[in-house]
């Protein structure tokens, strides 16, 4: 059990939950073997675990704190109750990359080698599966993007190999959005299902409607790790791994300032606004990992050896 738990924590992860306000604690994975905790202030916490078996994302549900992590070489998907320590695996999907919680249900969906699988609320049962047609059956791992929406349950899915997809919570496809060239460096989306989707290799970010309406398209060099803010639906994206990009909703640019050496990813903080930033290189060429107020002033960095992601839980409940 004790091993499980601390592959669970394999994962950069700011934890919300239902019966522990958030207070932004910061769960930090280092190399790939060792996680660091981060207080809200960016201090570290003395305890270190290292020697972890490499995962490939993690993510937790911030209505009830239950971490689901995916280890892509075991093809495995693990559900991890904080609360009970109970700790589950998920009938096997090949080669997980990326996992997408739904707060309102505590479903999950988990991108992996061949599409998208929807997992039930325990971990017991895959509920619904896209699988989109095209290629060889051996494809890439991260071919897959998806992320949820918790108002209704859909989800955008986009496909590097250039298709963009809406589909209901049973996985049936009800919008079809433009094609891009190759859209891996990420999807977010609104409350009101509008998606945000990078293309990092061919520099270009776009807005996209419910219905597949292509609202905004920027060209933006090398657009990684989308994240909307839920509060006025604006959106911020790192840009040639160094710089930090605030925009509207129409794709108007509110704020723009350096946030780093080789940014990696980023995520916003639901207490504060605050963006939290994994930067593999930083101040001391190592790594670090930094957060920055929405005006551009850097809070604090921890110089933390190759951090590989942020991500914080936040869900307003509507």
């Amino acid at each position: 059990m004790k091993k499980m738990f601390w592959v669970a924590m394999l994962f950069v992860m700011c934890v919300a939950t239902s019966y522990g306000q958030y207070n932004g604690e910061c769960w930090v994975v280092s190399g790939g073997d060792t996680v660091y905790k981060l207080h809200a202030n960016g201090n570290a916490d003395p305890t270190v675990i290292p020697n972890l078996t490499q995962a490939s994302a993690a993510e937790v549900n911030p209505a009830n704190g239950v971490a689901w992590i995916a280890i892509s070489a075991s093809n495995a998907v693990f559900r991890f109750d904080q609360a009970t320590n109970e700790f589950t695996q998920a009938p096997p999907i090949e080669r997980p990359n990326m996992i997408s919680v739904n707060p309102a249900d505590g479903t999950v969906w988990v991108a992996w080698l061949h599409g998208v699988s929807k997992l039930s609320s325990d971990g017991g049962q895959i509920l619904a599966q896209v699988v989109p047609e095209g290629g060889p059956p051996n494809v890439e791992t991260g071919r897959f993007n998806v992320a949820v929406n918790p108002k209704d349950g859909s989800v955008w899915i986009a496909d590097a190999r250039g298709p963009i997809n809406r589909y209901d919570a049973n996985g049936t496809q009800i919008a079809t959005g433009p094609t891009m060239r190759e859209p891996k460096g990420g999807v977010a989306v609104d409350y009101d299902g509008n998606a945000w989707v990078a293309d990092s290799q061919f520099n270009t970010l776009i807005r996209v409607s419910p219905t597949g309406q292509e609202l905004a398209k920027l060209t933006i060099t090398s657009p990684v790790s989308p994240r909307v803010n839920p509060k006025d639906g604006s959106v911020w994206v790192v840009s040639e791994q160094s710089m930090l990009l605030n925009l509207s909703a129409d794709g108007t640019k509110r704020h723009e300032f350096a946030a780093g050496m080789a940014v990696v990813g980023i995520s916003l903080s639901p207490s504060d606004g605050g963006i939290w930033v994994a930067d593999m290189l930083g101040a001391t060429f190592s790594g670090e990992v930094s957060k920055f107020s929405t005006s551009g002033t850097k809070l604090f960095a921890n110089p933390i050896p190759q951090p590989s992601s942020v991500s914080v839980g936040f869900w307003e409940g509507n």
